[in-house]
């Protein structure tokens, strides 16, 4: 059979597979078509309208889903090599870099081949790789999924391909992306109709719309019209866990969190390889104070959607209450990486060096936060207000700390009673906390680094009790 060899990696070109040292790499077929592509070509530039047309030669599809194959297989490469083989020529396309072999009839070992209904990435970060153990107990479970999804939902080609651009779109989490995936789902909804997946994905966008306070309409408004697309999709299928995991965000953001667990768990039972379905409950978890729970199913989340911006933003949030500080980072610069515009992953950075000591890191992240939009710069200041404090440069801190004072209702109450704890302004702190209300807030604080020094407090103590 022929095949391509490269670093440490093995291309069957016939099985469309990729392994590393015998071992197969679960990959989805156009992302390593995506890569043959390329490899076949080594050193040469490789437009990205020849790459679009090869890899997708059954219709238009957006450079979005080119980028995304490509900041796969770039990821996946990096795990098991130290070379940059895939480059980006601007305005032209891409290459690959790297020392290229070609083999004939070569006998390969039969590695295993994962399939699943979807595309799992088995070295996505430290954290998914020390829980690869999912992945195992999963493959039987999304077979079974893949056919209940053939069976329920038959979405046009045009609409399949309107829904993915969709989805991609939605899982950057921006303002601008969330706007975009609201447009294409509508565009699913006139393509199919009668098809719940359209449906679905309209209320997991307006959700999230809500959730981000995106848009010129208040946050209930969005939730209400993402209930009654929900409401919609299930009329046309009770068995659509999109639908169901959309009502667990919306109650998750309305503040009720019992109800929103018992959508989110029947989501899962319903598809257990939605990836969404999972970060939510995690999320669900976190604000009852079960990090380890929590944590667990946004790991799994991010295992089964390895390109979910806010997954693995949610992943640095939990590793950072559970101080794994190096983690935290990790977690947030592949964000960053993911999407450039997802700014606000620099303040889990900058707590997450602060936490260890490393106040010069902690304030250039906060800093460059609150140069990153007009409305961060007051938040920025409450979260300096506090690395200075502890690194003990105080009039600073006091700048910093009148700076989010007079622009309160920018800043998170719980980054401005941190400041103030910093600055000894204890009798200020117990008023502020009197004051807060629910129990993510209060799981938050309860975890936080930041409150370890009053944790001793009596005072803090009986507050704490008093919310749980």
């Amino acid at each position: 059979m022929s095949v391509y060899e490269f670093g440490p990696f093995q291309l069957d070109v016939e099985r469309l597979l990729l392994l590393v040292e015998g071992q197969a790499v679960a990959l989805g077929p156009k992302v390593v078509e995506t890569l043959l592509a390329l490899i076949e070509h080594p050193g040469e530039v490789l437009a990205k309208s020849a790459l679009l047309d090869r890899i997708w030669p059954e219709g238009f599809v957006e450079e979005a889903n080119l980028a995304q194959n490509v900041y796969v297989l770039r990821k996946t490469l990096r795990a098991h090599w130290e070379t940059d083989a895939i480059q980006t020529v601007p305005r032209r396309g891409y290459r690959f870099a790297a020392p290229v072999r070609r083999l004939a009839d070569v006998p390969l070992a039969q590695a295993p081949v994962v399939r699943v209904g979807r595309s799992l990435w088995p070295r996505f970060g430290a954290a998914i790789a020390a829980a690869a153990f999912v992945f195992a107990s999963l493959v039987f479970a999304l077979d079974r999924v893949s056919a209940h999804r053939a069976s329920t939902s038959s979405l046009s080609e045009n609409g399949a391909r309107l829904y993915e651009i969709g989805r991609y779109y939605w899982n950057l989490r921006t303002r601008s992306g969330v706007g975009k995936s609201l447009t294409y789902f509508g565009q699913v909804i006139d393509s199919d109709p009668h098809d719940a997946r359209g449906y679905a994905a309209l209320a997991e966008a307006n959700a999230t719309m809500g959730n981000y306070q995106y848009g010129p309409n208040k946050p209930d408004v969005y939730f209400a019209r993402a209930r009654g697309y929900a409401e919609k999709a299930l009329a046309l299928d009770g068995n659509s866990a999109e639908a169901h995991a959309s009502l667990g965000l919306i109650d998750l953001n309305q503040d009720h969190p019992a109800n929103a667990i018992a959508e989110l768990r029947q989501a899962i039972a319903l598809d257990p390889s939605y990836g969404p379905a999972h970060e939510w409950l995690g999320i669900a978890l976190l604000g009852r104070g079960s990090l380890a729970d929590g944590s667990q199913q946004l790991r799994l989340a991010a295992a089964l959607d390895p390109l979910s911006v806010s997954t693995t933003a949610w992943l640095g949030s939990a590793a950072y209450l559970d101080r794994n500080f190096n983690d935290a980072i990790s977690y947030s610069r592949q964000v960053l990486d993911l999407s450039p515009g997802r700014t606000d992953v620099l303040t889990t950075i900058g707590e997450a060096y602060e936490a260890q000591g490393n106040y010069a890191r902690a304030i250039a992240a906060f800093e460059q936060y609150g140069d990153s939009c007009r409305r961060c710069r007051a938040e920025s200041a409450a979260l300096l207000a506090h690395a200075y404090a502890l690194n003990r440069r105080m009039p600073e801190a006091r700048a910093e700390l009148a700076y989010a004072r007079a622009h309160e209702k920018l800043v998170d109450a719980t980054d401005l009673v941190a400041a103030e704890s910093a600055l000894g302004e204890r009798s200020i702190v117990m008023q502020q906390l009197r004051q807060m209300h629910g129990r993510m807030t209060w799981m938050a604080i309860q975890n936080d680094p930041r409150f370890d020094a009053l944790r001793d407090d009596a005072a803090f103590r009986q507050l704490a009790a008093m919310q749980a």
